[in-house]
């Protein structure tokens, strides 16, 4: 099972992965996009997660190839924690680069399928999120991609469990999520998310 984080830049979505796989004993998977967008290679340092350049079809080519990848590589066996994932990648990608959205969207479908994940999606005011901001570009673009990751996830026919507000310290969500994962799968899963349960 994968618990996939998602939400606009700076909704906490890094702090929160890594605070619950630390109290449920999971891996953490990283928003690969945000590791390539730190490579100049992939972007360049001037640009903007935004930008609708020749750079960013390269760019959302290689991420949807490197996701993909990551699927297959992943042991189902071995429950994880993901930050944006498909969901977030095609939010970037439809506005950016549409014509690679749509020609992964098949591949990135059967992926979604073939995996038993849950979307957990993550919310904070505009204040907070301002104040966290530490990607270049606009806010609103950063609020429209974490609006469109929620309707990418039903549109890939994920499971989205209620709207989690990322006011609180993340320990304190860390274990308010986790309680809620036990609860919803502890009758309805075969994997336990916590460990010793």
């Amino acid at each position: 099972m994968i618990l996939v984080l998602i939400g606009p830049h700076g909704v906490g979505k890094s702090t929160l992965g890594e605070a619950l796989a630390r109290t449920l004993g999971w891996r953490f998977e990283p928003e690969l996009g945000r590791v390539m967008a730190e490579d100049p290679r992939w972007r360049d340092p001037a640009g903007t997660a935004a930008d609708q350049t020749d750079r960013a079809e390269a760019f959302d080519r290689e991420l949807f190839a490197r996701e993909l990848a990551r699927d297959l590589a992943r042991s189902p066996d071995s429950p994880c924690i993901v930050e944006t994932w498909h969901p977030g990648n095609l939010a970037y990608a439809a506005m950016r680069s549409p014509v690679q959205a749509a020609g992964w969207l098949g591949a990135i479908g059967a992926a979604c399928r073939s995996v038993d994940a849950w979307v957990q999606p993550l919310s904070a005011s505009r204040a907070v999120l301002a104040q966290r901001q530490s990607e270049p570009g606009d806010l609103d673009f950063f609020s429209v991609v974490g609006a469109a990751s929620v309707r990418w996830a039903t549109a890939l026919g994920l499971p989205l469990l209620p709207v989690l507000d990322t006011r609180r310290s993340p320990e304190l969500l860390a274990e308010l999520l986790a309680e809620l994962l036990a609860a919803r799968f502890s009758r309805s899963s075969h994997l336990n998310p916590i460990p010793g349960a």
